[in-house]
């Protein structure tokens, strides 16, 4: 780190996630992020697709963009030829401070953990079912708490899953099943055991696997570099996934996507 970089302060991330998935295995995904830290300021897209006959493709883009809004009781987020709409089936909205210490917290906000929604773009159009949230960050992002981080969104015709899960530094243990928030759950690589509710994971198909350094890519932005390396040096596995939600009124066919990060 640069020696005048210790003199930075007022760190402040702001991300936007939302997905749309449906069960023929058609994917997008949408980031939207903003970093202010001291001088540095920087903003960047991604847009994610997949496709079960093309597979994955990827934009990204280190350019200011409006952050998606609310028109009516509808979220869109329009970037150029690409239009994204997301109507909420539930109402209700998941809010968390995650994480807090004298360094800076977590604040997360689940703001549509389920919804009707539909993307069009030249590279792919459909609708499905939704998925939107909101975290803003004033820990410098080198310095989270995590080792291994679970992450995952389950919709089926009947119910939602949202889960949080890390262990590192301190640990954290949160799940909501149908806006029902709860700490009585364990996951594994092959389900998801609950008070109500048993989530069994079909076969798992790949979003995006490696170091959040390779979704940066080799930039030469100097604002990139000046950020400490251990940024980008997290591992993700993230994937798409239809499974099985058992609960006490039967089974339901269940979309998912997921993920696993490790430092």
């Amino acid at each position: 780190m640069l020696e005048w970089a210790k003199y930075m302060r007022n760190f402040t991330l702001k991300k936007w996630y939302l997905d749309i998935a449906d069960d023929k295995g058609n994917v997008y995904i949408g980031y939207n992020v903003s970093l202010r830290w001291g001088v540095i300021e920087l903003h960047g897209f991604q847009h994610l697709w997949r496709t079960k006959e093309e597979g994955v493709k990827s934009k990204i883009g280190f350019t200011e963009v409006q952050f998606p809004k609310f028109v009516g009781d509808k979220l869109i987020w329009n970037i150029g030829d690409i239009k994204a709409c997301w109507k909420s089936i539930d109402s209700g909205i998941i809010e968390e401070v995650l994480f807090k210490d004298k360094a800076g917290k977590i604040d997360w906000k689940c703001v549509q953990p389920k919804a009707r929604a539909y993307i069009k773009s030249p590279e792919l159009s459909f609708d499905g079912l939704g998925y939107t949230e909101y975290m803003k960050i004033t820990l410098p992002v080198w310095k989270l708490p995590f080792k291994v981080l679970y992450w995952g969104r389950c919709h089926s015709k009947n119910h939602y899953l949202v889960w949080v899960r890390w262990d590192g530094i301190t640990n954290q243990n949160l799940i909501w099943h149908n806006g029902k928030r709860s700490k009585d759950f364990t996951i594994t690589d092959a389900q998801i055991i609950g008070r109500n509710f048993h989530l069994k994971f079909g076969q798992n198909y790949s979003l995006r696997e490696g170091k959040i350094a390779s979704i940066v890519g080799d930039s030469s932005d100097k604002i990139i570099q000046m950020i400490p390396k251990e940024t980008f040096l997290a591992e993700e596995h993230k994937w798409y996934n239809r499974g099985i939600m058992e609960t006490s009124s039967g089974s339901e066919t269940a979309i998912i996507i997921h993920e696993k990060v490790l430092w």
